[in-house]
Formats: C-alpha cells, sequence, structure tokens
C-alpha cells in the first residue's frame, strides 16, 4: 500500500508541477494522446447536400448543364438551403429544373435535410 501511494503521490507532483524540464514534455505528451484521442472518436456523416446530390443522381435524369448546375447548387449545406428557400419554399422559377423535376429535387432536398437535422 505504501509503494502505491507514493507512486500517486509522484505521478500528481509531476503533473502538477512547473518545473520547464517537466512542463513541456507533459504539455507535448498530453497534447498527442488528446489529439489521438480525438481523431478516434469523431464520426464521418456526409452532409446533407452530398446526401441530397447522390439521390438526385440515382432518381432523377439530368443534362449536362442541369448536372452542372446542381453540383453548384449543392456544393456544402448552407448553399443547398439557400436553393431549397428559393425554389421550394418561395417558388420561384428556375432555368434548369421545371414542374416536375423541381418538384421531385425539392421533395429529396427535404429529406436529405431532414435526416441530417439541417432542415
Amino acid at each position: 500500500m505504501k509503494k502505491f501511494l507514493i507512486f500517486a503521490l509522484l505521478i500528481v507532483a509531476l503533473f502538477t508541477t512547473d518545473i520547464e524540464m517537466i512542463k513541456q514534455p507533459r504539455q507535448q505528451l498530453l497534447e498527442t494522446s488528446i489529439a489521438i484521442l480525438s481523431e478516434s472518436t469523431k464520426v464521418q456523416r456526409p452532409s446533407a447536400a452530398t446526401r441530397a446530390r447522390t439521390s438526385i443522381e440515382q432518381q432523377i435524369p439530368l443534362t449536362d448543364k442541369q448536372a452542372a448546375h446542381l453540383d453548384e447548387e449543392l456544393a456544402n449545406d448552407f448553399v443547398m438551403k439557400k436553393f431549397y428557400q428559393q425554389y421550394c419554399v418561395e417558388r420561384e422559377m428556375s432555368l434548369y429544373f421545371f414542374t416536375d423535376k423541381l418538384e421531385n429535387i425539392c421533395d429529396i432536398l427535404e429529406r436529405a435535410m431532414q435526416r441530417t437535422g439541417t432542415l
């Protein structure tokens, strides 16, 4: 029991001291261990724009111009929200998508935003 108590006191002393010779390597060790732990716990989730883009590609046939325009409009979630607000909620006319195709795109965007919680 005495050995464990001495060991615990030694560890506490090493982590609370301000001696430069001990402080700098200790800080580096803590930073690297925190970086490793935070990298291992990150969850990579696809954005709503990525989900919507893949769904649209699978379900709706697009021309080259429409696909290029859609790539710009679904570059990230913020731009996608603007597109959704402008063409789906406010019902402005789109130069690239009309009636059924636009309605299908709006439905896909809405589902993608609901799944990721960005709506």
